[in-house]
């Protein structure tokens, strides 16, 4: 079975809080491969920082949003989603830049690493079936 979700902790304001990370979607992973894929030949090892450095403000909202939409931090009385649309679930992190950083790249990470896994994409691919 696929695991989507990774549970990790961040420091804020002294104090450990718990975080459940969930993959994106396909749709949303392979916007983040492309965003990938053009730095590849500007830059020859590219890092979390350059691909966030190399985004527009414009491609830079939609990305942050896009991952904080799939993670929740974990209270007491259950998970809450950090981001539900373009609306702060948890308002707590809306001026916290350090900690949407680091759930910002954690998420990343955690979304695409099945693809860079393992040799590559991690895909087992067959030629096409082209008969009539």
């Amino acid at each position: 079975m696929r695991t989507v979700t990774k549970d990790i902790e961040i420091r804020k304001d002294g104090n450990l809080l718990g975080f459940r990370l969930f993959k994106l979607d396909a749709f949303s992973g392979v916007v983040l491969l492309r965003l990938l894929m053009r730095l590849e030949g500007k830059i020859e090892h590219p890092t979390m920082l350059d691909l966030i450095a190399s985004l527009s403000e414009e491609e830079l909202r939609s990305v942050m949003t896009a991952v904080l939409n799939h993670v929740s931090v974990l209270l007491p009385a259950g998970p809450q989603p950090v981001m539900t649309g373009s609306e702060w679930g948890y308002p707590e992190l809306e001026h916290d830049t350090r900690s949407c950083m680091r759930l910002l790249m954690e998420g990343i990470a955690w979304s695409l690493s099945g693809f860079f896994g393992e040799g590559g994409s991690g895909m087992e691919t067959a030629p096409a079936d082209t008969s009539p």
